[in-house]
């Protein structure tokens, strides 16, 4: 049985404390090592050597994003060897030096975000400009600013012009310039300002909408283009003597700037130590989780890149500590995205069974029961294989789910939904109903009792033998089930209901209630309601887990009468007719249904099979990495 992290160990690394920061860097360029901070040698070894670094290194970080916000990333050259170790010293240097150079520099910057403004609010101006270019007349006489004369420019639908024109006379107003053309036209109208109220209700029944115009345009739109030219002119001149005070010193302390980026990145695996190193005057311990299979490998690697000798200690996990155990999680591979599928609904602990590919064989099984058709299978692992570079690792999925709908289409010989090109190998789903539902519940059966099997062996290697007997899912819960299950078959045979299947279920049913009485702490007719409800619910959550099934078979049902349903629309229209709606009828079954039978598929897995056996509450293998900056030289800044 595939047991999920079986072979990680909990080690112990003692080492010198000025190793530390090597040491790390390798466990980081292995990516085999995992920190376990719980604090276990806490009285024998209280100092947390890397607090203080972290909050340090933080602190230089935070200048150094800065500084390449505004002079771009270095590049990291061939020839620029990457620091192994930062020592304490050189990291205070580096953060000193990292400050004052973002005070030399933050000028520049504050003033590259005036002229970033400063450029954004001109483009606003000119595009608002454009407006205008038509009106030889001064703008700030279209905002209100005169005693005697009331002018509005805003748009009106054209349909509404002729009759606004008529109207506008009669209120001592005129239209003196029109523009524009589409559905809108853009208009300037004078009047007297103690008509003003008048005009206000003709424009809104004419559905008149106001332009504004921005408070700085005083004159004829010609000056005030050139005004924001000669703007724009001059922020020019101020961009371009920053960026040539930025590029001056950029290449005068790029060197400085490069060799403090390799450092800090390098110091990173040993800031993701945190709490897992304990230290005590020159001695070090650091501990962590490691699969069995590259123990050696770390050790070796440790011992050829320290200067100082270290002693790895290695054990299995404790029983009380298996559900601390990162667990590796698959990423790649056939199972890659059945593996993720498991991880959105948890994480194996550590010795538990480990689902994914049970669940890749149960989905596959599954899906293309609910969704045979060989036609439709192929469309499905086609689409999986040209979207590959964007699916990525579920593009495995799309393949299996579509071969399984093939190989289920071939079993029903069915092919886009026609079942006469091709002699079904097992059965048309729609020829025998009945026999559709009973396979269906059979494989509930099967697939509940694996799951109980399961639960049972998890429990038993955890050491919890009365939860392998009583718990939900347990050997008794089981027997009782299969012993239900095989009375009712034998009663749909036409026989009567076994007499060992009824000794069975009565013991079973004593003892499990008897557990329950005996677990339960309550008033004696608090106590008594709990157990006939807890007993009674061992019994009905099997069988309606067993009847959820069912839905297998009605899937099934449902992908043929939608496509005879396809068959028959398409048959009442003439030739085209007849084969786009063939065409588009089977693409919305494709994607409508291969969804839904997706989501359902997932929700027996989820809730019929996971939630009996598997606990989902660890936290996945996540090695310490060493960091690795590709960025290149770069900046500028969008006009």
């Amino acid at each position: 049985m595939n047991r999920a992290g079986y072979d990680m160990r909990h080690v112990t690394i003692t080492l010198m404390r000025e190793c530390l920061p090597r040491a790390s860097h390798v466990l980081a360029e292995l990516e085999a090592f995992a920190p376990d901070e719980r604090p276990l040698q806490e009285s024998e070894l209280p100092e947390i050597p890397g607090s203080t670094f972290r909050s340090r290194i933080r602190h230089a970080w935070g200048h150094l994003d800065r500084l390449s916000a505004l002079l771009g990333e270095p590049s990291v050259e061939k020839e620029d060897a990457p620091v192994l170790v930062l020592r304490r010293e050189q990291l205070i240097e580096i953060d000193e030096w990292l400050a004052e150079a973002w005070k030399q520099c933050a000028s520049c910057d504050e003033q590259l975000h005036r002229i970033k403004d400063e450029f954004r609010e001109l483009h606003h101006l000119e595009k608002s400009l454009d407006d205008f270019d038509d009106l030889d007349v001064d703008l700030s006489l279209l905002q209100g600013k005169h005693d005697h004369l009331d002018m509005r420019i805003g748009t009106v639908p054209v349909e509404n012009l002729p009759r606004l024109s008529e109207v506008l006379a009669l209120s001592n107003h005129i239209i003196i310039n029109t523009a524009g053309s589409g559905e809108t036209r853009r208009i300037v109208i004078a009047g007297q300002k103690e008509d003003a109220p008048i005009l206000d209700s003709v424009l809104q029944a004419a559905a008149f909408q106001p332009v504004i115009i921005p408070e700085t345009f005083n004159g004829n739109p010609a000056a005030i283009r050139t005004d924001l030219q000669a703007r724009r002119q001059v922020l020019d001149e101020q961009y371009q003597h920053l960026q040539g005070k930025i590029v001056n010193w950029r290449s005068s302390n790029w060197r400085q700037i490069l060799r403090a980026r390799q450092m800090l990145t390098a110091a990173e695996s040993y800031v993701s130590l945190r709490d897992a190193v304990r230290t005590r005057g020159t001695l070090a311990v650091l501990q962590g989780w490691i699969p069995a299979s590259r123990i050696d490998e770390v050790e070796k690697t440790l011992r050829e890149s320290l200067w100082l000798p270290i002693i790895l200690e290695s054990r299995k996990p404790l029983a009380n500590e298996r559900h601390l155990v990162p667990v590796p999680v698959r990423e790649r591979g056939l199972l890659g995205p059945f593996a993720k599928l498991v991880e959105q609904y948890g994480v194996p602990r550590f010795g538990e069974f480990d689902p994914t590919i049970l669940f890749a064989i149960t989905f596959a099984g599954m899906f293309g029961m609910m969704f045979g058709d060989i036609g439709h299978g192929a469309v499905i692992l086609l689409t999986g294989l040209l979207l590959r570079k964007k699916l990525k690792t579920f593009t495995y999925l799309f393949v299996l789910a579509g071969a399984s709908a093939m190989l289920f289409g071939w079993l029903y010989g069915s092919i886009f939904g026609v079942e006469h090109w091709l002699h079904p190998l097992w059965i048309a789903p729609m020829s025998d109903p009945v026999y559709m539902l009973i396979v269906a519940f059979c494989w509930g059966v099967v697939f509940l009792t694996l799951g109980s099997v399961i639960a049972i062996s998890n429990r038993l290697y955890a050491g919890d033998y009365i939860g392998a007997l009583f718990g939900p899912g347990g050997l008794f819960s089981l027997i009782l089930y299969l012993a239900l299950i095989g009375g009712l078959v034998n009663i749909a045979q036409g026989g009567s209901f076994p007499l060992l299947a009824s000794v069975m279920i009565s013991i079973t049913l004593v003892l499990l209630a008897g557990y329950k009485w005996q677990s339960s702490d309550a008033s004696f007719g608090e106590r008594m309601f709990t157990t006939l409800i807890e007993t009674f619910e061992i019994v009905n959550g099997y069988i309606s887990s067993s009847l959820s099934f069912l839905r297998v078979a009605a899937f099934s049902l449902n992908h043929v009468a939608l496509l005879l349903a396809v068959f028959t629309l398409a048959n009442s229209m003439d030739t085209i007719g007849h084969w786009i709606t063939l065409v588009l009828g089977n693409l919305f079954v494709i994607v409508l249904e291969g969804i839904i039978v997706a989501i359902q598929t997932l929700r027996l897995e989820y809730y019929e099979g996971f939630s009996r056996y598997f606990y989902g509450d660890c936290n996945p293998f996540r090695p310490i990495r060493a960091w690795r900056s590709q960025t290149t030289l770069t900046t500028g800044i969008r006009r």
